[in-house]
């Protein structure tokens, strides 16, 4: 048996849950083992499988924590060092979502250069001492909104900054389609296949939720219960990628 080790801070429940579910989905796959137990500052996540399955695992192993450190480390990062004060959840959240996923490419570079899997890894060891490069990329990012703090409570300002962010993220999906479920939204892909989203999807998350799929084409069934700031909202964000589709899908 082939075996590997993650330590996650106690209290970083998102982070484990993550790394759990997506573990659990390869673990059935492959008939390994799957083990989570609390030590002292840490969750140790353990797991186990033949070693003809390594080299899957690793590249597994390797993929989920790229996205933790690149999701989870750098949401937390921005979240700690701007000290823009932001009424407007939305504007804000989208704000966040916009800097979360910028220049996404580069950072999963930077993770993927230094990571090793081998036998065991400390995630917060890791993202201190070996990923200096990242943290200070992630620092100039916070530093420009910082020293511009006074120029982004202007909305037009605000929305052309974040604009330009969601211009630049690669786009993960072809096509989004958007619709009313029972008084909330729900976002499906271009075969009508629901996307996982986040429950009791609101006007409030669906504009960060829209800039993390990062669509090449929007089309929305439900303009009729969009407020109006919220249409205003994501057509300046995506512009010639929104469609307002008025005939309802079945």
């Amino acid at each position: 048996m082939w075996e590997y080790c993650i330590c996650v801070d106690i209290g970083n429940d998102d982070v484990t849950e993550y790394i759990l579910d997506r573990l659990n989905a390869y673990i059935k796959d492959c008939d390994g083992i799957l083990t989570c137990l609390d030590k002292g500052l840490f969750t140790h996540i353990l797991i186990a499988c033949n070693k003809f399955e390594k080299n899957r695992l690793q590249l597994v192993l390797q993929d989920i924590i790229t996205h933790v450190i690149c999701y989870f480390y750098k949401k937390n990062y921005l979240l700690s060092n701007l000290r823009i004060k932001i009424a407007d959840k939305i504007s804000k959240q989208a704000f966040i979502s916009a800097l979360l996923f910028f220049d996404n490419e580069t950072d999963n570079y930077i993770v993927n250069k230094y990571l090793e899997i081998n036998d065991k890894i400390n995630l917060s060891s890791f993202f201190n001492f070996k990923l200096q490069s990242l943290k200070q990329k992630w620092q100039e990012l916070v530093d420009i909104a910082n020293e511009n703090e006074i120029y982004l409570y202007k909305d037009d300002t605000f929305l052309e900054l974040i604009k330009f962010l969601v211009d630049n993220i690669e786009v993960k999906n072809d096509v989004i389609n958007i619709m009313s479920v029972d008084k909330s939204y729900a976002i499906y892909d271009a075969k009508f296949d629901a996307i996982k989203c986040p429950n009791d999807m609101d006007e409030e998350k669906l504009v960060s939720t829209l800039i993390a799929l990062s669509p090449k084409s929007i089309n929305i069934y439900c303009s009729e219960i969009l407020s109006s700031k919220i249409k205003t909202m994501i057509c300046k964000l995506f512009e010639k990628r929104v469609k307002f589709v008025k005939q309802s899908v079945n």
